[in-house]
């Protein structure tokens, strides 16, 4: 778990607004270095160096809630990595890994109803007893599935 800083896209990038954090460089030095690769298919798509999205996420990412008592109970390898002093703590493991990992940074609350009819599978799977409630399908899958818990759903902000 351990995130290493790739110097090839680091050197010659500005900070903006002295947010060490979020840096940018021209467009044309991304595809130079790879960053960022244009679709042979459409115009519209391009591929992106994960380490490069990761970083440039981060600063969103950062502003992320999390309940740190709820995510270290949820994820004892967690608690495992801030007493092994991997990560420093539940927020510094959900901005590194926990985002991409698709873990819930606190606990989500289905509106039942709603998610019933919006996943019929889901649904049916609870009538045949598979889960018990569309919450219990929402914490072991539908997170980790990008399934909505309820109409316009978005992470909380800090």
């Amino acid at each position: 778990m351990q995130v290493v800083k790739r110097p090839e896209w680091d050197a010659g990038l500005h900070k903006i607004d002295d947010n060490p954090s979020f840096r940018l460089t021209s467009f044309a030095s991304l595809l130079n270095r790879k960053l960022v690769v244009l679709s042979a298919n459409s115009p519209d798509y391009v591929a992106v160096d994960r380490h490069f999205f990761n970083e440039t996420l981060r600063p969103m990412i950062s502003r992320i809630r999390v309940d740190r008592d709820w995510y270290m109970a949820a994820y004892p390898d967690v608690a495992e990595a801030v007493s092994r002093k991997i990560v420093t703590d539940a927020s510094d493991h959900f901005r590194r890994f926990g985002y991409f990992e698709h873990r819930m940074p606190y606990q989500i609350l289905v509106r039942e109803d709603w998610y019933l009819e919006q996943y019929p599978d889901v649904r049916e799977a609870i009538e045949q007893r598979a889960f018990a409630t569309g919450q219990n399908h929402f914490d072991v899958f539908g997170y980790r599935e990008g399934r909505m818990p309820f109409p316009n759903f978005e992470l909380s902000m800090e």
